[in-house]
């Protein structure tokens, strides 16, 4: 990383904290670590970022020779037949492996797609690769904290915004344009008790994970680990 590239997001490709599998966004790439090996994407150079599915194309092969065969040397008394029945159900297993579609995050560049295999497409990921994509292809997009506007008095003139709720959580809530609609609907009328901030992400220089909000609502939300840093806030609303 250069001394002028910033993390934006991470997300973990299989589980929570899980250093050999993981994607991170910085201001200027989208880095894979794929069963520890790390890919690296620069951002004018990605062409796409989607999801797929794909068959493993070793056993499909391996699979696709090894059962046809033994099956014809069994047929045909070549060998011992026990250890070739072994073969063939080997080979079949390996084919219905491979048949198998397993999904993947493709990366496209200028030169090809890129596969990385996944267990699952888990909702955390999902929000994380919308997020990259409005990054990438956008130019990032406004995310928003919202603060009972006595607290926003109280840190205003501090260069990093450390909220309550970093203190007693961890981490900093963000809501994106359409969770901030709704948030509004709710209030109904303005009486200007709440301070809005508007949030450049790509600007936040602590780390920023999509997960579900509280008491395992499956709705995703930004949550910043850490203190939000005064350039990073592009203006303020009262509502």
């Amino acid at each position: 990383m250069t001394a002028f590239e910033e993390n934006i997001a991470i997300a973990y490709l299989h589980e929570a904290e899980d250093k050999e599998n993981k994607c991170i966004l910085t201001s200027q790439r989208l880095v894979v670590v794929y069963k520890g090996k790390v890919f690296s994407f620069d951002k004018e150079h990605i062409k796409a970022l989607s999801f797929g599915q794909r068959r493993i194309m070793l056993p499909l092969v391996s699979g696709g020779i090894m059962a046809p065969l033994s099956l014809l040397a069994i047929f045909l008394n070549l060998y011992n037949p026990w250890p070739l029945m072994f073969v063939f159900f080997l080979g079949s297993a390996l084919l219905y492996l491979g048949w198998q579609q397993h999904p993947v995050l493709v990366v496209r560049d200028s030169v090809k797609d890129h596969d990385f295999f996944l267990n699952d497409i888990s909702p955390n990921l999902k929000a994380f690769l919308s997020f990259a994509r409005q990054y990438v292809f956008q130019g990032g997009n406004e995310l928003y904290l919202v603060l009972p506007l006595q607290e926003w008095e109280q840190t205003e003139q501090q260069d990093n915004i450390a909220t309550q709720d970093l203190y007693d959580k961890g981490y900093v809530r963000l809501l994106s344009p359409a969770q901030l609609a709704r948030w509004k609907k709710q209030k109904h009328h303005r009486q200007h008790n709440f301070s809005v901030l508007h949030i450049n992400p790509l600007q936040v220089k602590a780390e920023i994970r999509y997960e579900p909000g509280e008491r395992g609502a499956p709705e995703l939300y930004a949550h910043v680990y850490g203190s939000i840093n005064r350039e990073a806030i592009i203006k303020t609303e009262l509502f």
